[in-house]
């Protein structure tokens, strides 16, 4: 299948292109997007971080050169003018500061969202480490009590990162990535439910274990 060349950028709601990809390119070195835009590829939209990661590209290989010192035969001769031979156009391309400074930090959002989904099976046995202090603070506890409180800690580990999760894709839905927001939301539902039988599974074993 032939590649396109080219694409429609979508930022919080607002479309914009078609660009080529090396325009594409240019604008995210000059900082004019981020790499949490969405990017239209055969008609779907994902983030321009994704298509690129598919290209085998990274943000990293997309910074300009650093131009080495070009010769002169004066020393004190002034600077070439922006745009001469030999010089890179960085000056000359305005930069969108507040833009980048934006897209890095929907990027850490992002990156957020995604931490605390792998936080359900953190948390409960986080939460239960109160379980065994309370029994060498106070006594022994019955294998039912015992459970139950395990129970607590796990629902409570479980459905913990759900509440951050929507807290973070609430924030990045009103920058226009609803669709990650979504996905992050599946995941974590998932994930705390198999964190929730998991747990209760190795609680249950754990609170009926003879000492």
């Amino acid at each position: 299948m032939a590649k396109p060349d080219q694409f429609r950028l979508r930022w919080k709601g607002a479309v914009t292109g078609p660009f080529a990809l090396a325009r594409i390119s240019e604008m995210l070195r000059a900082g004019e997007i981020s790499l949490v835009h969405n990017i239209e590829v055969n008609g779907a939209w994902i983030t321009v971080r994704e298509y690129f990661r598919t290209l085998g590209l990274s943000r990293g290989s997309l910074l300009p050169p650093i131009a080495p010192l070009a010769a002169r035969d004066d020393p004190d001769s002034p600077p070439p003018p922006p745009g001469a031979p030999g010089t890179t156009p960085t000056s000359a391309t305005p930069l969108a500061p507040n833009t980048s400074a934006a897209g890095e930090a929907l990027e850490r959002n992002v990156r957020e969202g995604y931490l605390w989904c792998g936080s359900t099976f953190l948390f409960p046995p986080l939460f239960a480490v109160v379980v065994p202090l309370w029994e060498a603070t106070v006594g022994m506890l019955q294998p039912y009590s015992k459970y139950t409180l395990f129970i607590f800690a796990t629902l409570l580990g479980c459905s913990l990162p759900l509440w951050l999760v929507q807290r973070v894709g609430r924030q990045i839905s009103h920058e226009g990535l609803a669709e990650i927001s979504q996905s992050q939301s599946r995941l974590c539902l998932v994930l705390a439910g198999l964190g929730t039988v998991f747990w209760l599974f190795m609680f249950w074993i754990l609170a009926n274990a003879r000492p």
